[in-house]
C-alpha cells in the first residue's frame, strides 16, 4: 500500500471479511487473546460479539503484606504462563489476602484486622459499615453458678480473620459474608446493613460448641463447613434487625470413613451442583513433585462420599483463601491450563530447592515456584500443579498466594 500508509493500513485491517475474522477469533487460545482481538477496532469488536467468549480462568495473586514491596506485584496467569504486564490498580497494598469472589473481588485484612472488600478491576468496594470493618467476638461470656452456665455480657475480643467467603456479589445488599477466625468457629454479617458481625462457637468456652473448621464454602446458596472428620450445614436465620445468625448442624448420616484415613489438608467447594472435598493425601516432602490429592463428591442420596477419579470438564483451583472448580471447554485444554487437573497454592519453608521456578512471578513481591506431578507415580489419580511460595523475612505470616477469578472480558 502506497501513499500515507497509516490510514490505508487501518482500513485494511478493518475491512477483513467477517468469516476470516471469525476464524481468527475462534483460534484465540485464551480469554486475554480474545480481549486483545476485540480491542483492535470497532469492526473486530463487532465480530467478537458474534462468537462465544471463553470464561476467564483464575489468576494467581501473591503478596507479602509489605506495602512497599507489593507495589510491584503482578498477578500471574497460568493460562498464558506469564505475569500480567501491569499491576492491578486498586490493590490495597500491605493487606493480607483472606478471600475472593468471581468478577475480580478480593477480601483483605490489614495488620490490625481491618477488613476491605474491593474489586481490583473496577475499584468498587463492598458497602461495609464501620461496625463491619472488623470482626469482634459477640459470643456471651458465661458465669458459672452452681454448675449452670448463664449468659452475661459479650466477649468483645477482636478476632484474627483466616478466611472470608461471599454468598453472592459483594456489591449486593443480599450478600452474606461468612468468616473463619482464630477464636470463633464462624462469623456472619450482611453487606449493606448496619449490624455487627454475629459470631458462633467461641473457643474460650467449649460449652458453647466450638468447632475447629478446616474450610467453609457456599454450595447452592447453603453454607457448609468441614472439620477433620465431620461435615456441618449451617442453618442461617435472621434476627429482628435483619442480621444473619448461623446454627451449625451435624450431618451424621454421611459416612466419613473414606476421609478418616487421610490426615492431610481438606478443602470444600462446589463441583457441578454438588458438595465436594479435596484431601491432600501425599503432602509435599521434597520439591521434586507436587502434592497429591483425592477428591470426594457427596452422592446423590446425600449419605456417603464417593471418590471422583476424573474431574471431567473441570479444572480445580485450591488454596487457603479460595477454592474453585472451573468448567473447561470441550477441548479440555486452555493454553497453559488443562481440564481434569488440580492447581493449588501453598506456603513452603524452602521452595528454593526446586529447579522449575517461576522467577519473580509477580515482579517484586515474593518468589513463587512451580511443581508438577510425577505422572508415573499415580496414574490413577488426578494430576496436580503446585505453586509454592516462601515466607518473606519481616512479613509476619502475611505471605499469601490466592486464586482470583477476573471479570468476563
Amino acid at each position: 500500500m502506497a501513499g500515507d500508509g497509516g490510514a490505508d493500513v487501518k482500513r485494511w485491517w478493518a475491512d477483513l471479511p467477517g468469516d476470516l475474522l471469525g476464524t481468527v477469533y475462534l483460534r484465540s487460545a485464551t480469554a486475554y487473546d480474545q480481549a486483545r482481538f476485540a480491542a483492535v477496532c470497532a469492526t473486530w469488536r463487532a465480530a467478537a460479539l458474534w462468537h462465544r467468549r471463553l470464561p476467564a480462568l483464575p489468576l494467581l495473586l501473591a503478596t507479602t503484606g509489605n506495602s512497599l514491596r507489593d507495589r510491584e506485584a503482578r498477578a500471574y496467569s497460568p493460562e498464558e504462563g506469564r505475569a500480567l504486564r501491569i499491576a492491578l490498580p486498586w490493590f490495597p497494598w500491605g493487606n493480607r489476602l483472606v478471600g475472593s469472589y468471581d468478577g475480580g473481588w478480593i477480601a483483605t485484612a490489614s495488620s490490625s484486622d481491618q477488613l476491605l472488600l474491593v474489586n481490583l478491576f473496577s475499584g468498587a468496594r463492598a458497602p461495609l459499615s464501620e461496625q463491619q470493618s472488623a470482626i469482634v467476638c459477640a459470643c456471651p461470656l458465661p458465669i458459672r453458678r452452681d454448675t449452670i452456665l448463664t449468659s452475661s455480657r459479650r466477649c468483645g475480643r477482636a478476632l484474627h480473620v483466616k478466611k472470608i467467603i461471599c454468598s453472592t456479589d459483594p456489591s449486593s445488599s443480599s450478600c452474606i459474608l461468612a468468616a473463619m477466625t482464630n477464636q470463633c468457629s464462624i462469623a456472619l454479617c450482611r453487606v449493606g446493613s448496619n449490624g455487627r458481625w454475629r459470631t458462633r462457637g467461641c473457643s474460650r468456652y467449649i460449652a458453647y460448641g466450638h468447632l475447629v473448621l478446616e474450610d467453609i464454602a457456599f454450595v447452592n446458596g447453603e453454607l457448609y463447613g468441614i472439620t477433620h472428620n465431620e461435615l456441618f450445614w449451617f442453618d442461617i436465620s435472621f434476627d429482628k434487625d435483619g442480621n444473619p445468625v448461623a446454627t451449625p448442624l451435624r450431618l451424621p448420616v454421611i459416612e466419613m470413613d473414606a476421609l478418616h484415613a487421610h490426615p492431610g489438608t481438606r478443602y470444600i467447594f462446589q463441583l457441578r451442583s454438588n458438595i465436594a472435598i479435596a484431601v491432600e493425601i501425599w503432602p509435599l516432602i521434597s520439591l521434586g513433585s507436587s502434592a497429591i490429592f483425592k477428591v470426594f463428591e457427596l452422592s446423590d442420596s446425600g449419605r456417603r462420599w464417593e471418590e471422583v477419579m476424573s474431574l471431567d470438564g473441570y479444572a480445580l483451583f485450591l488454596g487457603p483463601a479460595c477454592c474453585k472448580a472451573m468448567p473447561m471447554p470441550v477441548t479440555n485444554v486452555r493454553s497453559g491450563v488443562e481440564g481434569n487437573r488440580i492447581y493449588y497454592s501453598k506456603q513452603h519453608s524452602s521452595p528454593h530447592n526446586n529447579k522449575d521456578c517461576l522467577a519473580r512471578l509477580d515482579l517484586g513481591s515474593c518468589t513463587v515456584y512451580c511443581c508438577q506431578s510425577k505422572v508415573g507415580r499415580h496414574l490413577e489419580r488426578i494430576t496436580s500443579r503446585g505453586y509454592h511460595y516462601e515466607e518473606w523475612d519481616g512479613c509476619n505470616g502475611c505471605n499469601a498466594c490466592m486464586w482470583l477469578v477476573p471479570p468476563q472480558f
